[in-house]
């Protein structure tokens, strides 16, 4: 749906600037244990949620906390958005992490994993087969979020593997699915499928729509979601072999340098900058400029980040502990993240811009 009003870049700008430095000094003055264990279960609880209020709702339902003006749309969309959160983090941290803490990474993947998952459903299938059975908005954001959550627990069990982990004080095997692969593994590979999902949303679905008007059978779902499909594990295992197995990078540097990276840069563009309407160039080329920008962007983020994380909390990189990764990954997409969607879907850049009804 195309916004009638949208976001200038001098606003889409100092919103992300205000957001960014809010989500750094945050970050910053957090204990990096607590920001990668406490925070990010519970912040990263809620970006299924916020996936559904902003993309499928569009910040448009429930109708009666759309039509409030700013900021008490934003600050009852916050609350709407906490409340959904925090029982999925409850029920997570009680099941998948056994209630212990701090919380176990078996939690923390186990929910930053399910966030691929909800993007796969609302990017590359559209939110089918839930619009098919169910016209009404809430149902729809309830199936989905009900899908979402099932999915991820069959993929988790099925998929997931801590034994490399025995060795460590917190390890259970009562908590460890013993699924086929180590941990790392399907948790990266989730990550770097979500950059062609994004890109696909800058390039507006192309070469899927192109395929699709010469071909019309493919244009409906499921099809055209299996096109999409294709695409993406296409592109993220092309990603992988090349960095990961041609380049000799390590699996979680090239999670947060690579994937995170450029997803944090391309959602600046989707969220903060709504897309940049005003680059008006026919595709494919309109998405290659938004893909060299996002990827400028990405760049520039994550030299910010590190430079915060290493000159201001002496972080060291690599393994066995990853403490500078595990901070990064946090600090871009379960904090940075979250705010944006905050600033941008829910508060409609208010106070940069007035005017904060649904549009």
């Amino acid at each position: 749906m195309s916004n009638p009003n949208p976001v200038s870049v001098r606003t889409g700008a100092l919103a992300t600037v205000a957001v960014i430095t809010f989500s750094l000094l945050l970050c910053a003055a957090l204990s990096p244990e607590f920001l990668t264990g406490w925070a990010t279960l519970v912040l990263v609880a809620m970006v299924p949620a916020q996936i559904v209020i902003s993309l499928v709702w569009q910040g448009n339902y429930p109708i009666k906390l759309a039509s409030l003006p700013q900021p008490w749309r934003g600050l009852a969309f916050v609350a709407l958005n906490v409340a959904v959160g925090s029982v999925v983090a409850a029920i997570a941290w009680a099941t998948v992490g056994g209630a212990m803490s701090p919380p176990v990474p078996f939690v923390n993947m186990y929910l930053i994993f399910s966030v691929p998952v909800m993007l796969f459903l609302v990017i590359v299938l559209q939110g089918w087969p839930f619009n098919v059975l169910s016209g009404h908005p809430g149902l729809i954001g309830l199936f989905l979020l009900l899908a979402d959550y099932a999915l991820t627990t069959l993929l988790y069990r099925v998929l997931f593997n801590f034994g490399f982990m025995a060795g460590a004080p917190f390890y259970t095997v009562d908590l460890d699915p013993q699924g086929i692969f180590m941990a790392w593994q399907p948790l990266v590979a989730s990550i770097a499928a979500v950059v062609p999902m994004l890109a696909l949303v800058l390039f507006d679905f192309w070469p899927i729509s192109l395929i699709a008007r010469r071909c019309p059978r493919l244009a409906g779902q499921p099809a055209s979601g299996l096109l999409a499909a294709l695409f993406v594990g296409i592109v993220a295992l092309v990603l992988w072999l090349f960095c990961v197995e041609h380049a000799g990078m390590d699996l979680v540097l090239f999670m947060v340098r690579v994937c995170v990276s450029l997803s944090f840069g391309f959602f600046i563009i989707l969220v903060m900058f709504e897309g940049m309407p005003a680059v008006s160039l026919v595709q494919p080329w309109r998405g290659v400029v938004l893909c060299l920008l996002g990827i400028a962007l990405a760049m520039v983020m994550l030299f910010i980040y590190q430079l915060v994380a290493v000159a201001g909390l002496a972080l060291p990189s690599g393994a066995p502990a990853y403490r500078l990764e595990l901070w990064l990954g946090s600090a871009m997409l379960a904090v940075t993240f979250p705010a944006m969607v905050v600033a941008a879907a829910y508060f409609r850049f208010w106070p940069f811009r007035t005017g904060g009804r649904a549009s």
